[in-house]
């Protein structure tokens, strides 16, 4: 009820939104801020800020998003998703990306450390509010010695969700783990030939 409940409230302030508003396409006046803002509000999720980002965030589970122009394959992708989503964690596992010690702590001076097995990666993020995403520019040793990923982000209470590009976040765990070719690795790519914007991530906790 509460979800219905918080739809409805979303739906009444899109039908109030001023007549400014009047001659813009459905898609255009969904992706205005009022919306946005409101939206964001009514479900409880967070702005991106530095301040809410800030703070060290521990991963719980993968996150899988799948899209695709095909609306039939996308209701068989919901499907999917949460099949590849227990797969992803085994894959996630072998590259060190174990719960309670996989994590990510963001600094308010736009700094982050990334713990993974024994090591801890660092770098500098730039967040975007309007697109809410962020830029992570990691530091590297070795032949990776800058490496950039954006990620999708989504803060509700101590929740965090961070969704990346499939092709984009496997080649770097791949990498960086000296592991790149099982057959999790090989659904995944699969699967991402398939659905148009594929996205993977991580679900942490605060």
């Amino acid at each position: 009820m509460k979800k219905v409940w918080g739809l409805g409230i979303a739906m009444c302030i899109l039908l109030s939104v001023s007549g400014e508003a009047y001659g813009q396409s459905l898609k255009d006046l969904l992706n205005s801020s009022t919306i946005k803002d409101a939206v964001t509000s009514v479900t409880g999720g967070k702005k991106l800020t530095v301040q809410n980002l800030e703070g060290t965030w521990t991963y719980t589970n993968p996150a899988v998003q799948l899209e695709g122009d095909n609306a039939l394959k996308n209701v068989a992708g919901s499907v999917a998703a949460g099949e590849l989503e227990k797969k992803l964690k085994t894959y996630c596992a072998k590259v060190g990306i174990i719960e309670g010690m996989f994590n990510y702590a963001f600094n308010s001076d736009s700094t982050f450390t990334n713990a993974l097995k024994k090591k801890t990666l660092k770098g500098t993020y730039a967040i975007d509010p309007e697109e809410a995403t962020v830029e992570l520019k990691y530091v590297l040793g070795g032949k990776l010695k800058v490496t950039t990923l954006t990620a999708h982000v989504v803060i509700s209470g101590d929740q965090l969700s961070l969704l990346f590009n499939a092709d984009k976040l496997l080649d770097f765990l791949s990498k960086i783990s000296s592991i790149s070719d099982n057959s999790t690795l090989k659904l995944v790519n699969k699967l991402a030939s398939e659905y148009d914007g594929m996205m993977l991530g991580f679900e942490l906790k605060k």
